[in-house]
């Protein structure tokens, strides 16, 4: 801190004191103690950032970002005005200026794992998922744990490797931050998305080990377990692409009938039209009595 008042011991417990409420998002608390720290260090770069971060958090992303760039323009090597000031781009989706403020940042700091977790989740963002597991892997290898690298890592695992559920960055994040579930149920849910469920399944196994009292976790590993069963081979095209899915089945069934129909002699076609018949009123049933049996 640079400012003339850094040295005072009120400077520093008023700092100290924004920060914890900040951390604990204590917003409206935090925003009195800032305003009353301005009014006695009204050139505090740091209180100027705490204020624009506060905005930033309550998402007033406009206010945010004037607010950072009179704090860059006072002082354009304050490391977390520049930090903000990349979110900013971000948030804005001008992923360009971010990447280039990441860039900088790691040049200045090249053994901060917080920069190299920012900046590989910008790259998973824009799907260069090869430099954001790089880059993870960088940070990595000054913080073996860091969290945020943990999971860019583990994310590009699950999209680079098919067989990926149980690799061993994603055995780390689990054990490391047992307490950060949320983010490892985004991957999960990021792999049911792309149909690949069985994977999505041994995730939520593992979370449910880790904490088999969350009954959020134990509807996700039901609800996968009856989406993976072996009778629901049938109905991989509706579970793969959905409606769409669904939609296409159905218009080649009603096609392959019709031309049936007309090339087929009608003991061989009605067999078939009931079979089909039996095919469309198991995908409508069957799921629904499969998830009461599990």
């Amino acid at each position: 801190m640079s400012e003339s008042g850094s040295s005072s011991p009120d400077y520093v417990t008023m700092l100290t004191e924004a920060q914890a409420l900040m951390e604990r998002r204590r917003y409206m608390q935090a925003r009195n103690v800032i305003s009353q720290a301005l009014r006695h260090f009204p050139d505090s770069s740091d209180f100027q950032y705490l204020g624009a971060f506060l905005e930033y958090a309550t998402n007033e992303y406009a206010a945010a970002t004037r607010s950072i760039d009179a704090v860059l323009a006072r002082d354009p090597q304050h490391y977390g005005a520049r930090v903000l000031r990349a979110n900013l781009h971000e948030q804005a989706k001008e992923y360009p200026s971010a990447e280039r403020l990441w860039i900088e940042l790691l040049r200045d700091y090249p053994e901060s794992a917080d920069c190299y977790a920012a900046y590989a989740e910008l790259m998973l963002r824009t799907l260069h998922v090869d430099k954001a597991r790089l880059l993870a892997e960088e940070g990595l290898r000054h913080t073996p744990e860091h969290q945020g690298c943990l999971f860019v890592a583990t994310f590009a695992d699950f999209i680079n490797s098919p067989g990926s559920a149980q690799s061993a960055n994603l055995q780390k994040l689990l054990y490391a931050h047992p307490e950060h579930v949320g983010s490892s149920i985004a991957l999960l849910i990021a792999l049911a998305d792309q149909g690949r469920n069985r994977e999505a399944l041994r995730i939520a196994q593992e979370l449910l080990r880790q904490q088999p009292d969350s009954a959020q976790l134990v509807q996700i590993v039901r609800a996968l377990k009856t989406q993976t069963h072996w009778s629901m081979i049938p109905m991989y095209p509706m579970q793969r692409w959905g409606w769409g899915g669904a939609i296409a089945v159905t218009a080649a069934g009603m096609i392959g009938l019709r031309v049936a129909g007309s090339a087929l002699p009608a003991s061989i076609v009605t067999p078939i039209a009931l079979l089909w018949l039996g095919y469309c009123v198991y995908t409508w049933v069957w799921p629904s009595i499969l998830k009461k049996l599990i």
